[in-house]
């Protein structure tokens, strides 16, 4: 099993298909495949050796494609970075990693001076971009068209394909490594669970490419044979037009993306006949909302996934559970074919259908471990299972439903409150467009369930209307006691809202007010 055999096997097959679409420059396998020899035989003549990583931080580009294959072809692992990171986040990971090659775009060529600083193991840049080459960085079309093909290096298996660092929504980031057996079965067991993605498609790639779901997506397509049209950042006129002029198959989005989607006003004058899936996942999506995108696109297959980096694809909800709906819906599906999940109370006991503990996996999909980080790795993976920190329960036939992140769990007045699904009742409101709920220090309950609300704008609504909303749906000692309205959530680069940030602010101030307080929306 190695990640190069997507290359080598469309380069056999559909030498001459459109692969790769980037703005107005689309290439067909055959060049691709020749680009990529070639990236791969200049990484090797400015010293990239066997097992060496290769950083990439840019915004979404066909040089992402190539980058990994040629980093690979080249028997290198990929470490592509989170473009949502500052200059000092991203020279962490370059230096945790010991990455000493880095892509670099327009977006941030203009860390290269401060990278150099902060990661002095940093020998090397490779401008990206459309501009001129930066001083002091290589040119990417220069390497490419200055060098020879070189045989591919035959790496896989056990060994290291990519450096993948978390998003940091627990601290510090820590480098997940991923074999090439690890993605490839987890993307099989996708597959045969039903992806949708299919031979001769068109796969839009938006989420963007240091996410574990997005190169899911992306290599997917690659080894079933078909074209990838990148675009650089989210935007819903972009995503329609690029779904309408490319007349794509499929993507990878998250919630609040086909929220936007669903919302745009012009909508209705975009051809998305196309379009035959949408796989989502990353964050709690409410029931209002997978309402609201059936409705925009009735005929197409919903594909919810559920996962983590250190895991690839656990479960999978297909499009036809999606079309019968109900209960199940609020489920995050059943365990790919060859994933092994349970649930386990503290102990590492398994748990019966219908009790919430914690969600345990194992199997070939599992990460390696944490680069450098031997205690995170053995806290991780135990008793030979990879602890994922999610709180959640099966029921009888198997269907995963989770809860909360544990560490996320509220306890008030001694009683247990998850905050999804006080999160999923206050997201049916039709004021409320995102929401994330807490747990504050408390004097009286030791915690108390506090909400934090982006309106829906041109609606109003005050927290006491949203509390007594809340309670028609759940227990009257779930519903938030106090609530605060913002303009914005913080989020991690894959849309995840970054509760350690908010929890963080309502440590540095008073959160001891009375219930009352804070209750108004901002004029």
């Amino acid at each position: 099993m190695y990640l190069t055999h997507a290359l080598h096997r469309a380069l056999e097959q559909w030498p001459d298909e459109v692969m790769t679409v980037d703005g107005d420059c689309s290439r067909t396998t055959r060049e691709v495949a020749d680009r990529v020899a070639r990236l791969a035989g200049a990484l090797q003549r400015i010293g990239v050796g066997t097992g060496n990583r290769v950083g990439i931080v840019a915004l979404n580009s066909a040089h992402h494609h190539e980058v990994f294959f040629a980093s690979w072809w080249a028997g290198a692992v990929a470490n592509p970075i989170n473009t949502r990171w500052s200059a000092a986040e991203i020279a962490y990971a370059l230096t945790d990693s010991g990455t000493e090659v880095l892509f670099v775009d327009d977006a941030f060529a203009h860390f290269g001076p401060e990278l150099r600083e902060r990661a002095p193991g940093l020998r090397t840049l490779i401008y990206c971009g459309a501009g001129p080459t930066p001083e002091g960085m290589l040119a990417y079309e220069e390497l490419v068209a200055g060098a020879a093909p070189v045989p591919h290096i035959h790496r896989g298996g056990d060994e290291l394909a990519m450096l993948l660092y978390t998003g940091g929504t627990t601290g510090k980031p820590k480098g997940v490594m991923v074999t090439h057996r690890s993605f490839m079965t987890s993307l099989l067991s996708y597959h045969l669970a039903g992806s949708s993605v299919k031979r001769g498609g068109a796969t839009l790639c938006t989420a963007p490419l240091f996410h574990i779901g997005a190169l899911l997506s992306w290599y997917g397509q690659t080894l079933l044979g078909g074209t990838l049209v990148f675009l650089p950042t989210f935007t819903p006129e972009a995503v329609l037009g690029a779904i309408d002029e490319h007349r794509v198959t499929g993507c990878a989005l998250v919630p609040a993306m086909i929220q936007r989607l669903c919302e745009h006003p012009d909508f209705d004058s975009y051809d998305v006949s196309s379009l035959e899936f949408i796989g989502y996942g990353a964050s709690g999506t409410p029931q209002s909302l997978l309402d609201l995108a059936m409705k925009h696109f009735p005929s197409i297959n919903f594909v919810h996934v559920y996962g983590m980096t250190e895991t690839g694809v656990l479960t999978v909800l297909g499009g036809d559970e999606h079309r019968t709906g109900g209960a199940r819906l609020r489920s995050v599906g059943r365990a790919t074919p060859t994933v092994e999940i349970a649930v386990v109370d503290p102990d590492g006991h398994r748990l019966p259908p219908g009790q919430i503990g914690e969600v345990v996996t194992r199997g070939d999909h599992v990460m390696a471990g944490y680069w450098r980080k031997p205690e995170a790795t053995a806290t991780a993976l135990r008793d030979g299972w990879m602890h994922t920190g999610d709180g959640g329960y099966l029921d009888e036939a198997g269907y995963l439903y989770i809860v909360d992140r544990l560490k996320d769990m509220i306890i008030t007045g001694g009683e247990n409150v998850y905050s999804a699904e006080v999160e999923n009742a206050l997201a049916a409101h039709p004021a409320v467009a995102s929401c994330a709920v807490i747990g504050v220090p408390d004097p009286d309950w030791g915690e108390r369930v506090h909400a934090v609300i982006v309106p829906r704008p041109g609606h109003t609504v005050t927290a006491e209307e949203l509390r007594a909303h809340t309670k028609t749906l759940i227990a009257g000692y779930k519903a938030p006691r106090t609530v605060d309205f913002v303009g914005a959530m913080p989020v991690s680069g894959t849309g995840k809202i970054l509760k350690r940030e908010l929890r963080a602010a309502y440590t540095d101030r008073d959160t001891t007010l009375p219930t009352t307080s804070r209750n108004e929306q901002p004029t």
